[in-house]
């Protein structure tokens, strides 16, 4: 049985041990998922290709899953898309993107080729190069027999194999463009730009960002893309080496500028984070069905393998982001489909919080709230999901910090905090979009952005928001999930 064949069988018998899904965030069928690969609307619907490893709740042997959906809110599940089964790719098929050329699907990925599978790295013996292969439906792909489309041959001097990955492709005019990820002779990451007429033919163009030396940065998962008039750069990063584990964060940033595809010059205006936390990674955008740019990324579970073993499953994926460009800022607000899915709304008008005030929700597992309000120098309040027994993950707002910070009683979380919020003003919105196992908050229509997530068990449903000072809330709508995500 070849290895494609085997995977998918192991998830057909197996799939039925999966609990505890959320109820509105794409999780794999079994097993671990990272990246989203291959994003794209094709055939009338929308493709969603992700890393996983069928066989764990752990990173390891990495495949392309696949799933597809017409409302982001209900996904089918398609057969495992492509397995590591060839020379060019025997440890690994890494991240990637899709296109569509003359009615077929193209996908561009990094083929790895590493023996110890990065559980004991020697780049002495790791090769990152880029594969192609396609698909007339989307669900069988062949792989091109001449793999590698992009090798070390095609990687100019002073760049390094062990680190050159996740080709996201893109089309201007008659070429196609691809950016992608790489390591320099300064062990930094770059993010460079490689063009072809046909798919198959790639040279390498320009370097379009540097990350600078004292930043101990790799960048990776790269996106370009243009909206509003503006050329988007987003990115990941993360440690360059193993020694700066812990002192770099690993977080989301976009640049806006220009690009200049005559001269491979990218002119950078403005830049930020996509999320504030760590658990909004690896992103990928597409043109949705009405010409939208819409992104999708994973909320990953850095440090939380033993309950997800229990589940059956690890890893899901944020809810898609409808992106536009606003006062050189990045705004994501999620896809209208996702909203006409909360129902059973409640709105409470003029609510005025004092120290002492508190104002409790009845809530369940899947809800949203947004709170829209006024906020000065003296403003603070406290918003606490999930209660139970005292527990709850606690969301703040301080006007007179102009942050927003959330903790949790749950798995020792990290404090995550949006700095420079911009929230001193007569008109704030704040929107928690909360399901069993995560929350993302939206900072006025997007600006800003954070994303908590936890497995934990013992999680309550209730919401209270508590005054911490004088405190004016307009409004605070509360809706409850619908329509329940069925596979």
């Amino acid at each position: 049985m070849d290895k494609l064949t085997t995977a998918n069988s192991y998830v057909q018998r197996n799939k039925h041990k999966v609990n505890s899904r959320p109820l509105y965030h794409f999780t794999p069928e079994i097993g671990w998922m990272n990246d989203p690969n291959g994003f794209i609307y094709y055939k009338g619907e929308y493709q969603l290709y992700y890393q996983c490893n069928p066989y764990g709740v752990v990173w390891d042997d990495m495949h392309w899953g696949h799933a597809t959906t017409n409302d982001f809110i209900t996904w089918e599940y398609k057969p495992i898309a492509m397995a590591n089964d060839k020379l060019f790719d025997a440890n690994g098929c890494f991240s990637g993107s899709a296109i569509e050329k003359d009615g077929k699907l193209f996908v561009m990925y990094t083929g790895h080729i590493d023996p110890n599978l990065g559980f004991d790295r020697d780049e002495a013996q790791i090769i990152e190069q880029q594969c192609l292969a396609y698909s007339s439906d989307g669900i069988n792909f062949e792989k091109y027999e001449h793999n590698p489309v992009i090798s070390e041959k095609d990687l100019p001097e002073g760049y390094k194999i062990y680190d050159f990955r996740d080709p996201k492709v893109f089309q201007i005019g008659d070429l196609y463009y691809c950016v992608l990820a790489v390591r320099n002779a300064d062990r930094r990451g770059e993010i460079v730009l490689y063009k072809s007429s046909d798919l198959y033919k790639w040279s390498f163009y320009t370097s379009i960002y540097q990350s600078k030396l004292n930043d101990n940065v790799m960048t990776e998962c790269p996106d370009m893309f243009r909206i509003d008039g503006k050329d988007v750069l987003i990115f990941s990063i993360m440690p360059c080496d193993p020694m700066y584990d812990g002192k770099v964060q690993k977080k989301t940033v976009y640049v806006i500028g220009q690009m200049d595809f005559e001269k491979g010059v990218f002119q950078q205006e403005s830049q930020g984070y996509l999320d504030y936390s760590a658990n909004f990674y690896a992103p990928q955008s597409t043109e949705g069905k009405d010409g939208e740019r819409v992104l999708i990324g994973w909320i990953p579970v850095w440090y939380q393998d033993e309950v997800c073993k229990e589940y059956g499953f690890n890893g899901m994926m944020s809810i898609p982001r409808k992106l536009s460009i606003r006062e050189g800022k990045l705004l994501q607000q999620p896809v209208e489909d996702i909203n006409q899915n909360f129902q059973h709304q409640e709105t409470y008008k003029d609510v005025l919080l004092n120290s002492t005030d508190v104002l409790q929700i009845k809530s369940t597992q899947a809800a949203y709230l947004s709170l829209n309000f006024r906020s000065n120098d003296e403003t603070k309040f406290q918003v606490e999901l999930n209660r139970k027994e005292g527990k709850a993950s606690r969301v703040i707002i301080d006007g007179g910090e102009n942050t927003i910070s959330l903790d949790s009683d749950y798995d020792n979380c990290e404090k995550i905090t949006i700095s420079d919020c911009d929230i001193v003003r007569d008109k704030v919105k704040l929107e928690f979009y909360i399901d069993r196992h995560s929350v993302e908050i939206f900072v006025n229509s997007g600006e800003k952005t954070m994303t908590y997530v936890s497995y934990a068990r013992d999680k309550g449903t209730d919401i209270q928001i508590r005054g911490l000072n004088k405190t004016q809330i307009y409004e605070i709508t509360h809706a409850l999930l619908g329509t329940r995500r069925t596979l």
